[in-house]
């Protein structure tokens, strides 16, 4: 049935915590440019859970809901900074190869540990790494690249991420966080 249409609306969990988990396993059975990633925003909520929903955005279509006429200039700001850097991963989502990592506890309705979705470009010359952070969660976290020498071209919500060997490592915000970084392979 997914076949038949060009995009579809992943899950009808919108506005809570597991969003990044549905949307990554689904990476497994629809596409993600076919897969609307709804971040349900609301003028009450806090960068971090501004950034942990735009996040979750990166791992299919995004798709914007709420509040949104209500936002701030500041949280603005913010989703205007998550939408220029999808642009740039557009290519990555719509013809890439992805991998899930994580550390996850046994329940997806209360996630302890964290998540990253990487997902390589069909030509290998780019990457992009989608972070989730959950409950009880390291300081960091380690996010194995492919093979070669890649540097951070843009990360959101700041550039704190570093390369290190093969490796990507991300620091962690604190619990329920996200966090997105575009690679480029020299």
């Amino acid at each position: 049935m997914l076949a038949l249409t060009a995009m579809s609306s992943f899950s009808d969990a919108h506005e809570t915590v597991e969003i990044p988990i549905i949307a990554a396993n689904l990476h497994h059975l629809l596409l993600p440019r076919q897969n609307q990633i709804w971040a349900v925003l609301h003028a009450a909520d806090s960068d971090r859970r501004l950034v942990y929903s735009l996040a979750a955005t990166f791992l299919g279509r995004m798709c914007l809901s709420g509040e949104i006429a209500e936002l701030s200039e500041e949280q603005w700001s913010v989703v205007r900074r998550a939408m220029a850097l999808y642009r740039k991963a557009v290519p990555i989502l719509k013809h890439g190869v992805s991998r899930r990592f994580a550390t996850l506890g046994v329940s997806w309705r209360h996630p302890r540990g964290w998540q990253a979705l990487r997902r390589v470009a069909k030509d290998g010359k780019s990457a992009l790494v989608v972070v989730h952070a959950f409950e009880g969660v390291p300081a960091s976290v380690n996010v194995t690249l492919p093979e070669g020498n890649w540097r951070i071209a843009e990360e959101f919500p700041r550039a704190e991420s570093r390369v290190a060997g093969h490796a990507l490592v991300c620091p962690v915000e604190g619990e329920f966080s996200g966090r997105v970084i575009l690679l480029e392979r020299e």
